[in-house]
């Protein structure tokens, strides 16, 4: 089976999850259970499972009863509070460096970039040219002007360009495969594991992009989403494109994962979601970007889930 970043990336996350769970309560056969059942749904899980866990005890930790699949013939005595809070500090410090070892990608980003920016920071920025780029949260960006040409690469995160019109010198932005090509307009680019979004708030923008490769046109309202075999397009209200640059985001039936992507890029922290149906939801409404934890905590009461604080830094959704 063909697993995307996304996926990996989600897995991971999932699995270090789940070592802080156990570790919290490692006597809890629901619990047990419901790992059990995640850790089997795919081979993956099972592969980066057994990679945190040799993390955990090369941090030099007891790995949790679960990773052994040992089940238990009955109930124990259950841990102190204060072993219980040493074991889960123990698998915090494990996940740390589960992380350490996807340390290097970040650190070779900031080597190809000429911007970069942190969880929750826009950057305003002014090219050589005049036209000005609001860059998002967690997001990189490459600027390469020569003789003939204005070129940027969005390496990573999303951005906003409202470009100066020059007729003998295009504005392109290249994400990965797609490359769009203005003369004078504002538009935002978003970058994804999976894809690449182009929408286009006023003017035109030609989109190239696609296997076999395609061309889109754009004019105010237009959108089109570049994936590896597709180009899929549509419309929205042009006064809702880059509307998180208010710290907003306007979703009109737009899954459950989008929200909570972008979400992701304003917590200082990581946030898991355990709970199937609360992903597949599909919602329509305003989001507080701002306000990460408190905007999470609302979607998931309307939508028959919680909200879990692992630890100052870990956000987990589980059903109610």
């Amino acid at each position: 089976m063909t697993q995307s970043q996304t996926d990996r990336e989600r897995a991971e996350t999932e699995a270090a999850t789940w070592l802080v769970l156990l570790s919290e309560d490692p006597e809890d056969r629901a619990l047990t259970a419901r790992f059990e059942e995640w850790r089997s749904a795919n081979p993956l899980h099972a592969e980066l499972w057994m990679r945190t866990v040799r993390a955990y005890e090369l941090a030099g930790k007891a790995a949790p009863a679960a990773s052994k699949v040992v089940p238990m013939a009955r109930p124990k005595p259950r841990a102190p509070l204060w072993s219980r809070r040493r074991i889960a500090a123990g698998a915090v410090m494990a996940i740390a460096a589960c992380l350490l070892l996807l340390a290097a990608p970040p650190m070779l980003l900031r080597l190809q970039a000429d911007h970069v920016t942190a969880t929750a920071e826009l950057r305003s920025l002014v090219l050589e040219d005049g036209s000005r780029v609001r860059l998002g949260p967690e997001s990189a960006l490459a600027v390469d002007f020569a003789t003939g040409e204005r070129r940027v690469r969005l390496l990573k995160g999303e951005a906003f360009f409202d470009v100066v019109p020059d007729s003998n010198r295009p504005f392109r932005v290249a994400a990965r495969d797609a490359v769009a090509t203005v003369l004078g307009t504002a538009f935002e680019v978003r970058l994804t594991a999976d894809s690449v979004g182009v929408a286009v708030q006023h003017g035109h923008v030609r989109v190239d992009g696609g296997v076999p490769p395609r061309s889109e046109t754009l004019l105010a309202g237009d959108w089109v989403t570049v994936e590896a075999a597709r180009m899929t397009r549509g419309r929205r209200d042009a006064d809702e494109i880059g509307d998180w640059l208010g710290g907003e985001l306007v979703a009109r039936d737009r899954p459950m994962t989008e929200i909570v992507d972008a979400l992701r890029r304003y917590y200082d922290g990581m946030i898991v979601v355990q709970d199937a149906a609360f992903a597949r939801t599909r919602v329509t409404g305003i989001y507080d970007l701002r306000h990460p934890a408190t905007t999470l905590a609302s979607l998931a009461s309307s939508h028959d889930a919680t909200v879990r604080r692992v630890s100052p830094w870990l956000l987990v959704v589980t059903a109610k």
